[in-house]
C-alpha cells in the first residue's frame, strides 16, 4: 500500500484502500461533492442538510454511493469497480487530483477507470467511465451504475426514513430518471408546508438499456456489494414513489480486444444552467474548461512560490490553495466525510476562511464580508453562527466573535486599499437601520469592551476561539486571557486604521492601555520551580479558578495565550521570549506543539466539554494546527531569538510530510483540524481534515511571516525571512493592488530591499497601482 506523489500532476497516488476514508471536495460555488476513495460520499447544492441530493453517513457503509458494477457475460463474472477490499483487483489505484477524483482498475486483464468532477458552471457531477479490454479477445460486458438518493432534507431521511420516503416522486422521461420529494422543510424555526423546489436527474451517454429507481428492486435479495439486478444481467424498470429512491442504469457493452469504450454519468439540478443532455465530448471539455479554470483563477493567480523544497512548493502553489477555496466555498458547514453536515455555519469560520482567499481573488471576498456584516446585531453583537439558506442566525455567547468581522475587515482593507467600504451602509440583523461599516466595527469593539470582569479581562461566557472550554464562564464571571489579547491585538488594529484615517482615537488608545495593564497583572505567572519560567494562565473561572496555571491539577499550560502574547503586543520583550520559551520546553512534541499539556485525565464540569473529549484527542492537549500557524507566526515575530523554529515547525507540518507515515492515516494533501497527541492511544493520528481555518492560517503564516511580505495600509511590509539556512533563493510573485511584484530572495548575511536595482531606505513598498510588473530583491 504505497501513497505517491505525481510531480507533475499534483495528483497523490494511492495503491489499494487507504488507512482511513481519505477523500476529496468538488465544488463550483454551487453545487458541491465530498467523493470518498472508493466514490461514496454525499452531493448538495448550496446546502449539505436543505438541498442534499445523495444520501450517505460517515462510518456507515449501507448507501450505494456512485458505484459502477461490471458483469462479464462470458464467465458470468461480477465485480465493482470501487470496492477493494470486497473483489480481488490485480490493480486498484486511487488519484486525487486537485478537482477531480480517478479510480484506476484490472481484474482479469479489464482496465476499468471512473473519473469524477464538478463543472465549474453547471450544478451537476460527471462520472466518466471507461473499460478497456487486453483479454485478447471480444468480450460482451453489462455496466451498472447506481447512487442512493436523500432528495431535499438530508437528517430526517437518515432518522426519520420511513415516513420521509413517502414524500419520494421519481420519473423517467427519455431515457432520463428524474427525482423529487413533495415536502421540505426550507427554514430552521418555522412549521413547513412546501414542496422541495428542486429536481434531481440522472442521465447518460450512450442512453441506458434497462433502469432502476427502487432500491429494494435494484438490490433484491443480493447486496451492496452485489446486487440482486447485477447478478441477472438487467434493471427491472422500477419506479421508487413513496419508497427509499435510487438512481441506477445498465449499460451493454462489446468491447474488441484493446479497444476501450466510454460510458457518461451527469447527476445534478435541473435549473436554468443545468440540462440533462449528456454528452461525453461535452463533459470532456467540461474538464478542460474546469481544469483551466482552477489553474488560472486559483493555481497561477495571486501569489506563488519558488523554494528549494519541491513539497513546499506543490503544497502551497496547489492544495493549500484549493483547501483554502473548498473552506471558502463551504463556509465550514461542516460537510466532510467526518460529518454527514449541520444546518448552521458557524460565522467565526465563514470569516477566517476569507483569509486564504483574499490574496487570490479579493472580489469575492469583498461580497462574502459585506453578506457577513449582515448577521451583526444592533447592540455590535454578531451570531455564532447562520443558515445562509434562510439567514436564520444564533446570536453569540462567546466573546470573541464580533472581533474576527473586525480582524478580517482590517486584513481586507490592509490587502485592498479599498478604504470606500467603510462608507458602505449595511442593516443589522434585528433591525432595519442601516449604518456604515466602519460604526458596525466600532460598535463590534464597544461591544466586548463592554463585557469585561472583575479584573478587567474579557469575560469567557460560553467559550472563546476554543469552543471546547464552554462551561467555565457561564455565569458571566469567568474571564478569558486568549479573548482580552484578541481584543488588544483589534484595539492596536483599529488604532492604526483610524491614524491612518487621521481620526482622532484617543479614548480606545486609554482601552487599550488598562486592557494590557490588566492582561499583565492578572495573567502573567513566572514559577522558581521551573527556573523562572512563565507564561500566562488561559482563562480565570466563575469561581476564581486559575485555567492553565502551573498549580492546575491538569491542563497546567495552554499554547494560545503564550502566542497570542507576541501577537497582539500584550506584554514588554522578555515576557514574549519567555512565553515562547515556555512552550518550545512544555509543549514541542514530534508533530508541532500541543495545545495544552498536560491532557485533561478526569472530567471537570465546571470547564466543560475539554476535559470529556479523550486525553490528546481534539482541544484536550492534540497538536491543533490552527494554533500551530498562530506560534509559527509569534515565532517569526521573535526571529532573531528563534532563528528557524517557524520555519521547522511550519515544515513537519505540511501535510505531503505524511504521505506514508502509518500513523498519520488521513489525506496527506491536506490540512486536519488536529493530530493526536502524546496522551492519546492514537498519537499521531490526524483527524478533521479539509473543512478546517487551519488551511487558511497556515498559508497566512507561511507568506507573510515565513516569507515576510505584509500588507499593509501603506503598501506592502517586507520583513526579513525565516528561511532555513539551505535556502539560498526564494522567489515570490505577488498581485498587490493591479501590480506584480515579483520578490527574489538572496542569501547574503545582512537584510536589505532593493526596488527596481535601488536601495530601498525603508522596508514599505507604497501601492502605486500602475498595472505594471515590479522587481524587487531582498537579501537576508
Amino acid at each position: 500500500m504505497q501513497t505517491t506523489l505525481n510531480i507533475e500532476t499534483k495528483e497523490i497516488i494511492h495503491e489499494g484502500k487507504p488507512p482511513s476514508d481519505w477523500s476529496i471536495i468538488l465544488t463550483n460555488g454551487k453545487y458541491s461533492a465530498l467523493i470518498l476513495y472508493n466514490g461514496t460520499g454525499q452531493s448538495f447544492h448550496e446546502h449539505p442538510t436543505f438541498n442534499s441530493i445523495i444520501k450517505w453517513i460517515p462510518k456507515v457503509n449501507s448507501q450505494l454511493g456512485r458505484f459502477v458494477y461490471v458483469k462479464d457475460i462470458e464467465t458470468d463474472e461480477n465485480w465493482c469497480l470501487n470496492l477493494p477490499s470486497n473483489y480481488k483487483f490485480n490493480l486498484w489505484k486511487v488519484h486525487f487530483g486537485i478537482g477531480y477524483l480517478k479510480i484506476e482498475t484490472m481484474k482479469e486483464q479489464i482496465l476499468g477507470e471512473i473519473t469524477y468532477f464538478v463543472p465549474i458552471d453547471k450544478d451537476l457531477e460527471y462520472w466518466i467511465i471507461k473499460i478497456k479490454n487486453k483479454s485478447g479477445r471480444k468480450k460482451h460486458f453489462k455496466i451498472f451504475s447506481a447512487v442512493e438518493l436523500s432528495l431535499g432534507n438530508l437528517h430526517p431521511s437518515i432518522l426519520d426514513p420511513y415516513a420521509y420516503e413517502l414524500f419520494v416522486r421519481t420519473w423517467v422521461k427519455d431515457k432520463t430518471l428524474y427525482a423529487t420529494k413533495t415536502f421540505w422543510i426550507d427554514k430552521i424555526k418555522e412549521r413547513a408546508n412546501k414542496s422541495w423546489d428542486k429536481i434531481v436527474f440522472f442521465a447518460s451517454d450512450p442512453p441506458p438499456e434497462s433502469f432502476d429507481s427502487l432500491k429494494s428492486a435494484f438490490i433484491g435479495d443480493g447486496t451492496i456489494e452485489l446486487p440482486q439486478a447485477v447478478k441477472e444481467g438487467w434493471c427491472f424498470e422500477s419506479i421508487a414513489n413513496g419508497r427509499e429512491a435510487i438512481f441506477a442504469f445498465q449499460h451493454d457493452v462489446e468491447i474488441e480486444n484493446e479497444e476501450e469504450k466510454e460510458i457518461l454519468i451527469s447527476l445534478g439540478i435541473l435549473n436554468e444552467r443545468t440540462k440533462p443532455d449528456a454528452k461525453i465530448e461535452i463533459a470532456k471539455n467540461d474538464f478542460a474548461k474546469t481544469s483551466s479554470y482552477i489553474t488560472h483563477e486559483l493555481i497561477e493567480k495571486g501569489i506563488k512560490v519558488q523554494t528549494p523544497d519541491d513539497v513546499v512548493n506543490i503544497f502551497v502553489n496547489n492544495w493549500n490553495k484549493y483547501q483554502n477555496w473548498i473552506c471558502f466555498n463551504l463556509h465550514r458547514y461542516p460537510a466532510s466525510n467526518y460529518v454527514a453536515g449541520f444546518d448552521l455555519v458557524g460565522y467565526r469560520d465563514a470569516l477566517q476562511s476569507i483569509l486564504g482567499i483574499l490574496p487570490i481573488n479579493h472580489r469575492i471576498c469583498k461580497e462574502r464580508l459585506i453578506y457577513l456584516f449582515k448577521f451583526q446585531f444592533k447592540n455590535g453583537n454578531t451570531c455564532h453562527s447562520f443558515n445562509p439558506i434562510d439567514n436564520y442566525a444564533e446570536i453569540s455567547n462567546q466573546s470573541d466573535d464580533p472581533l474576527w468581522l473586525c480582524i478580517t475587515m482590517f486584513e481586507y482593507l490592509k490587502e485592498t486599499g479599498d478604504l470606500e467600504i467603510l462608507k458602505h451602509e449595511v442593516n443589522y440583523y434585528d433591525s432595519d437601520e442601516k449604518n456604515s461599516i466602519y460604526l458596525h466595527l466600532k460598535k463590534a469593539i464597544d461591544f466586548v469592551l463592554g463585557l469585561r470582569g472583575k479584573h478587567g479581562l474579557v469575560l469567557l461566557r460560553g467559550g472563546d476561539w476554543n469552543d471546547a472550554l464552554n462551561f467555565a464562564g457561564i455565569q458571566n464571571i469567568g474571564e478569558s486571557t486568549l479573548a482580552s489579547m484578541i481584543l488588544l491585538y483589534t484595539l492596536n488594529e483599529w488604532i492604526k486604521l483610524n491614524e491612518f484615517l487621521k481620526i482622532d482615537v484617543e479614548d480606545y488608545k486609554a482601552e487599550r492601555d488598562k486592557l494590557k495593564d490588566s492582561i499583565n497583572e492578572h495573567c502573567y505567572e513566572e514559577y522558581k520551580k521551573l527556573d523562572n519560567a512563565g507564561w500566562f494562565i488561559r482563562a480565570i473561572t466563575d469561581d476564581g479558578e486559575k485555567i492553565g496555571s502551573y498549580f492546575s491539577k491538569e491542563g497546567k499550560i495552554y499554547l494560545e495565550p503564550q502566542v497570542w502574547a507576541v501577537i497582539s503586543d500584550a506584554c514588554d520583550k522578555e515576557r514574549k521570549i519567555n512565553c515562547l520559551k515556555s512552550v518550545i520546553k512544555f509543549l514541542e512534541s514530534t508533530y508541532g506543539f500541543l495545545l495544552l499539556d498536560p491532557a485533561y485525565t478526569k472530567v471537570d464540569e465546571k470547564l466543560g466539554i475539554i476535559t470529556r473529549f479523550l486525553a490528546g484527542e481534539k482541544e484536550n492537549g492534540s497538536f491543533f494546527i490552527h494554533a500551530n500557524s498562530w506560534a509559527i507566526i509569534a515565532l517569526s515575530m521573535l526571529k532573531d531569538e528563534f532563528k528557524e523554529k517557524a520555519f521547522e515547525i511550519y515544515s513537519k507540518l505540511i501535510p505531503l510530510r505524511f504521505m506514508n507515515d502509518k500513523r498519520y492515516k488521513a489525506e496527506p494533501f491536506v490540512y486536519p483540524q488536529y493530530i493526536c497527541g502524546k496522551d492519546s492511544p492514537h498519537f499521531g493520528e490526524a483527524s478533521f481534515t479539509w473543512l478546517t481555518s487551519s488551511s487558511a492560517w497556515m498559508f497566512k503564516a507561511f507568506y507573510e511571516y515565513i516569507c515576510g511580505i505584509r500588507p499593509d495600509y501603506e503598501g506592502i511590509r517586507i520583513e526579513r525571512p525565516v528561511f532555513p539556512a539551505n535556502w539560498n533563493e526564494v522567489t515570490v510573485d505577488r498581485v498587490f493592488r493591479n501590480c506584480i511584484y515579483k520578490f527574489k530572495f538572496k542569501q547574503t548575511g545582512e537584510f536589505s530591499i532593493e526596488f527596481e536595482g535601488r536601495k530601498l531606505s525603508t522596508q514599505t513598498l507604497p501601492s502605486c497601482g500602475c498595472g505594471g510588473a515590479h522587481e524587487v530583491e531582498i537579501f537576508f
